[in-house]
């Protein structure tokens, strides 16, 4: 996990974009040798909350804004819920949150109790500088997190250089620099990724060009936040390793395209409001992808090469976590003997350990 950006030329044409994304993804593909944290989704996993929308409104019509506003509300509750847990396994669990001025995305993790750092050069430039990220970073300022699993990692990286909205304007970006130095965000967002392997990891993003110059999978989940609650548009996608099926709260987008009528304008503070995360995506997305709401994805994802099936068969037989932990970390990582691991969990399995 490195960075040279003193190295960086001021500005690249788009033939030497296109050659720095296909080296960093030849880069990644070596890596899938070891996990499969990069892997595109398969179809069935590729969620776009509009349909989801549709059949609910087909059925039962939109929702009126108070009871989506009181869904939403239980979503907070069941979040904040698993703060009150007798020795919350939560509290040993980190979730990494990059480009996160506001909180809202990171707010229901830390409410369950997670312990959440949240990094953005505008709240401080040292800790909060992506660009300043390596191993030696991560021990110096934070003892590498005393060996604590990073359970998530979740980055709103700046969209300004990507998304379609700003499309006249690319090739004055890529002249300048601009394009350059947003790309190496994303990068090192994906190496940071790369070295933690979070069992969730997630990029979001409107709908533009950082898949093809940030060398990201195809994106696992598209939603406007008036499918979770919020009555406006803005298409959104997010890219990474998580569950996309979302719960929903659909209203109406009576606000419209509220990025473009009410926060025009160039401005940190008029981006910053573009960006901001919908608070019914936020707790939407936690409920789909906490570890104790989702005991199958938090060991699946953890022990990636292995089985899936083989994993939901041991948690749906009763095996904990922990008990997966004992049972195979040791051959998946220190003798990267994954079928030693599988023969682990049937022996449990067979001998009814759980």
């Amino acid at each position: 996990m490195t960075t040279c950006p003193d190295l960086f030329t001021p500005g690249v044409d788009d033939f030497e974009l296109v050659q720095i994304a296909e080296q960093f993804d030849a880069a990644q593909e070596r890596a899938e040798l070891e996990h499969r944290l990069f892997e595109a989704p398969a179809p069935h996993e590729v969620v776009r909350l509009a349909d989801k929308a549709k059949r609910h409104t087909r059925i039962a019509g939109w929702m009126n804004q108070a009871a989506a506003r009181a869904r939403v509300e239980e979503w907070k509750l069941q979040a904040r819920a698993q703060a009150e847990i007798s020795c919350n396994p939560n509290s040993n669990k980190i979730v990494l949150s990059l480009f996160d001025h506001t909180g809202n995305w990171s707010r229901p993790w830390e409410e369950a109790g997670y312990q959440v750092l949240r990094f953005d050069i505008q709240d401080d430039p040292v800790t909060g500088d992506v660009n300043a990220f390596d191993v030696a970073f991560f021990a110096d300022y934070f003892g590498d997190f005393d060996g604590l699993d990073v359970y998530a990692i979740l980055a709103a990286c700046p969209c300004t250089e990507f998304a379609l909205s700003g499309a006249r304007h690319f090739a004055a970006k890529d002249a300048d620099g601009r394009t350059l130095a947003a790309v190496q965000l994303v990068h090192q967002t994906l190496r940071s990724i790369e070295y933690y392997r979070p069992v969730v990891w997630a990029i979001e993003n409107p709908v533009g060009r950082i898949e093809k110059l940030g060398g990201l999978p195809s994106w696992r989940l598209a939603f406007d936040p008036n499918h979770l609650g919020d009555p406006y548009t803005k298409k959104t996608l997010i890219w990474g390793r998580f569950n996309a099926n979302l719960p929903i709260a659909p209203v109406e987008a009576v606000e419209g395209s509220k990025m473009h009528t009410k926060f025009g304008g160039r401005s940190m503070a008029t981006k910053n409001a573009r960006s901001e995360t919908p608070e019914g995506f936020a707790y939407g997305f936690f409920l789909a992808n906490n570890a104790i709401d989702n005991p199958v994805l938090a060991v699946a994802n953890k022990y990636d090469r292995l089985d899936a099936r083989l994993i939901r068969t041991a948690i749906d037989s009763g095996l904990t976590a922990e008990q997966v932990d004992c049972l195979v970390s040791d051959a998946y990582y220190f003798d990267l003997d994954d079928v030693a691991a599988e023969q682990a969990l049937r022996e449990a399995m067979a001998s009814g350990v759980a």
